[in-house]
């Protein structure tokens, strides 16, 4: 469900949301919009590396998803907030996602 939120979002933007320059920096850019995950959020990606790429990001600011994508309606921007969501467990399922208010 993140790629439908990542495909969505380029669609809304006509350009990638994470372009990052390395594997890093698109990190970066990632929390930049979703904000730095909690414990229980880096246990759910289940890789022994994840804690120690995150704990050495620096997120100096967290933009807003209005922000980060102007013009779009708030039903796609709660669709878009639903979507992408750091911990997997707690994004919409393709079955909720087919019944939020946007696809109908």
């Amino acid at each position: 469900m993140w790629s439908v939120g990542c495909i969505l979002g380029e669609l809304i933007i006509g350009k990638p949301i994470f372009p990052g320059t390395s594997t890093l920096n698109q990190i970066e850019r990632v929390l930049e919009l979703v904000g730095k995950p909690k414990g229980e959020d880096i246990e759910s990606i289940k890789s022994q590396h994840t804690e120690a790429i995150l704990s050495s990001i620096n997120l100096t600011k967290k933009r807003s998803f209005h922000n980060f994508f102007p013009g779009a309606s708030e039903i796609a921007l709660d669709f878009l907030k639903k979507l992408l969501v750091f911990n997997p467990n707690n994004r919409l399922s393709a079955e909720e996602a087919l019944k939020h208010k946007y696809v109908e």
